[in-house]
C-alpha cells in the first residue's frame, strides 16, 4: 500500500457520461433519439438498441462502455457517435467502476479533448493559471485557458495533483501509483498541466506559459475574471438570473440614511446652468485629469458638482420592491445605481472638516463619526497617490453596494460595476472642468482603510474608486510632448471655463 494512494496495482478505467444538463427524448415513430442540452438539440437517427441503451445509461452517470456493449461493431459505432457529441460528454477516470477519481467536464460547444502521451523524462507542473476551488462537495480545477473543468472526486485525486505543484518528472515520483501517468496525460489534455518546453542541464525547466508574450501580461486572477465576466469560455449561469431570489439580500434603491443630520447643499438652477456653462466640447478638452492646483473649494461648488452628477432625479417601481430603481445624471449599466459617494472635506469653505455621505435623494451631506486624525490621514494618502505638493481640499470616495447588482445578475455584476465607476468618474471630471475645477482620479483605493473610515463591511459595501477635487490646474504642455492633432484645443477650452483667464 502506498500511503494515501491505495493499492499500487490498480488501473484506471475510462468512464463515460453526459453533462448534468443533458437529457434524452426518444421519438419512437421516427426511430431517433434527441439529446437536449443548454446549447442545442441533437438528433441521433436509428442508433440501434444497444447504442441507445448506452446513451440512456450515460444520462444517469458514468459507465464503462464495454460493460454495456459487447459487440465490437456496436462499440465502434458508439465511439464514433461520442466523437460527434464530444462537447456534451464527460470523460471520467476511475480506479473502480463505481467511484470516479476525476471527471473532465466540457464547458463550451467548442470543447474537444485529445490526450497526448507524456514522456516520463519531461518535467510537468500545474499551470500557473489553474485555480483550485471547492463547490462544497468536490475540488474543482479551472483555468481561463481551458475549455474543460476538472472535478477531483476523492482525497486521493487531490493528493496526486499535489505532486504537480512544482516542476517534476513522472519517472522521478516514487510514491505515486502506476496510473499516475494516465491521469497526468488527461490533465495535460485539458490544459491544467503543462509540459516543459526547454530542459537544459543545471538550469530550471522553462514552460511556454511563462515566456509567452501574450500570457505574461495577464495575472491568473485577472484573466479568470475576464473570461468569467464574458461569454464563450465557461458554462456558468450568466445574466439576469436572480441568483439569490427576489428578496434575499436586496439593497434599497437609495442607501439607508444615517442618523446624523443633513447638511443641505447648494442647488443650481437650470437657467443659471444654461447661461454660464461652457459647451460640452470645451469641458471634454479642458478635463485633462492633471492633479488640481492648490486652493480651497467652496461648499457651493461642491454642491453644484454633486447635484449635476449624482443626484436622484426620479424613482421607478413599487417602493421597497427589488425592482425599484432610480434615474440619475450619469449612465449606469443595468440601471441599478449601486454606487455611493463619500466626501472627505479638508478645506471646503465653511464646511467642517470631516467625512460625509452624500444623500442623492435629499441632496445633502450626512456627517459620519470619525476622529480628526482619520480625515488628515485620508487626505495625506490621497495627496501621495495624486503626487500633489499639498493635501487636496476635497477627496471623493466611490463605493459600491454590490448586492444591488449581484441579487439579479450572475457572472457579469462586478464587471458592470466597474463600467459604472468609469462612467460616474468621467461625469464628475467633465462637470468639474465645466465649473472651472480640477478633478484627478486616483489609480487605486485602500479597501481596508475605507471600510474602517466609513464603518462599513467591505464585503457588503466597498470602495471601488476615488478622485481628488481642487482648483483648476494651469494648462501646460509638458516637456517632451509633441503636438499631433489640434493640441491647442485644450488651451482654447481652458479659456472658456470659469477662472480660465486667471488660473
Amino acid at each position: 500500500m502506498a500511503a494515501g494512494f491505495g493499492h499500487r496495482r490498480r488501473e484506471l478505467h475510462a468512464l463515460w457520461s453526459f453533462r448534468e444538463d443533458v437529457y434524452l427524448e426518444a421519438d419512437s415513430r421516427a426511430g431517433t433519439l434527441v439529446l437536449h442540452s443548454r446549447w442545442d438539440d441533437i438528433k441521433v437517427p436509428h442508433p440501434g438498441r444497444t447504442v441507445a441503451e448506452a446513451l440512456q445509461r450515460m444520462v444517469l452517470g458514468p459507465i464503462r462502455l464495454d460493460n454495456v456493449i459487447s459487440e465490437a461493431a456496436d462499440l465502434a459505432n458508439l465511439h464514433r457517435l461520442l466523437e460527434r457529441l464530444e462537447p456534451l460528454v464527460v470523460r471520467s477516470l476511475g480506479a473502480d467502476q463505481e467511484q470516479p477519481l476525476v471527471s473532465l467536464v466540457p464547458l463550451t460547444p467548442r470543447s474537444r479533448l485529445r490526450v497526448p502521451p507524456v514522456p516520463g523524462d519531461v518535467p510537468v507542473r500545474l499551470s500557473r493559471f489553474a485555480i483550485i476551488s471547492s463547490d462544497g462537495m468536490d475540488y474543482r480545477l479551472e483555468s481561463p485557458l481551458a475549455l474543460h473543468r476538472v472535478v477531483l472526486h476523492t482525497p486521493e485525486a487531490m493528493g496526486l495533483v499535489g505532486h504537480l505543484r512544482r516542476p517534476t518528472r513522472l519517472d522521478a515520483i516514487g510514491d505515486a501509483p502506476p496510473y499516475f501517468a494516465t491521469l497526468v496525460a488527461h490533465l495535460v489534455a485539458t490544459g491544467m498541466v503543462v509540459l516543459a518546453e526547454r530542459v537544459e542541464p543545471f538550469r530550471p525547466a522553462e514552460f511556454a506559459e511563462d515566456t509567452d508574450d501574450v500570457l505574461v501580461a495577464w495575472s491568473p486572477v485577472n484573466l479568470l475574471f475576464h473570461s468569467r465576466s464574458t461569454l464563450g469560455r465557461h458554462d456558468a449561469d450568466f445574466g439576469a438570473t436572480h441568483p439569490v431570489g427576489d428578496r434575499r439580500g436586496v439593497e434599497p434603491v437609495v442607501a439607508d440614511r444615517r442618523d446624523s443630520g443633513l447638511v443641505t447643499l447648494y442647488r443650481p438652477t437650470w437657467e443659471g446652468l444654461v447661461a454660464a456653462d461652457p459647451p460640452l466640447g470645451a469641458a471634454v478638452e479642458a478635463a485633462n485629469g492633471a492633479p488640481p492646483a492648490p486652493g480651497p473649494l467652496t461648499a457651493r461648488e461642491l454642491g453644484e458638482l454633486l447635484y449635476r452628477t449624482a443626484r436622484v432625479r426620479s424613482v421607478s417601481g413599487p417602493p421597497g420592491s427589488p425592482e425599484e430603481t432610480s434615474d440619475r445624471p450619469y449612465p449606469s449599466v443595468g440601471s441599478r445605481y449601486e454606487l455611493e459617494l463619500y466626501v472627505v472635506a479638508g478645506d471646503c469653505g465653511d464646511m467642517p472638516r470631516g467625512v460625509y455621505h452624500y444623500d442623492p435623494l435629499d441632496h445633502g451631506l450626512r456627517r459620519l463619526p470619525g476622529a480628526p486624525a482619520d480625515v488628515g490621514a485620508a487626505l495625506e494618502n490621497a495627496r501621495l497617490a495624486a503626487e500633489m505638493d499639498d493635501p487636496p481640499p476635497v477627496l471623493v470616495i466611490i463605493t459600491a453596494r454590490f448586492r444591488r447588482l449581484s441579487w439579479k445578475y450572475n457572472g457579469l455584476s462586478y464587471a458592470m460595476m466597474l463600467k459604472n465607476v468609469g462612467m460616474l468618474t468621467q461625469t464628475l471630471c467633465l462637470v468639474a472642468a465645466g465649473l472651472g475645477l480640477g478633478a484627478h482620479p486616483l489609480e487605486s483605493v485602500d479597501v481596508e482603510l475605507w471600510a474602517d473610515a466609513l464603518d462599513a463591511d467591505w464585503r457588503v459595501e466597498s470602495s471601488v474608486g476615488a478622485l481628488v477635487l481642487g482648483r483648476k490646474p494651469p494648462r501646460e504642455l509638458a516637456s517632451g510632448w509633441q503636438p499631433v492633432n489640434d493640441a491647442h484645443w485644450p488651451d482654447l477650452a481652458h479659456r472658456l471655463t470659469p477662472a480660465g483667464e486667471t488660473a
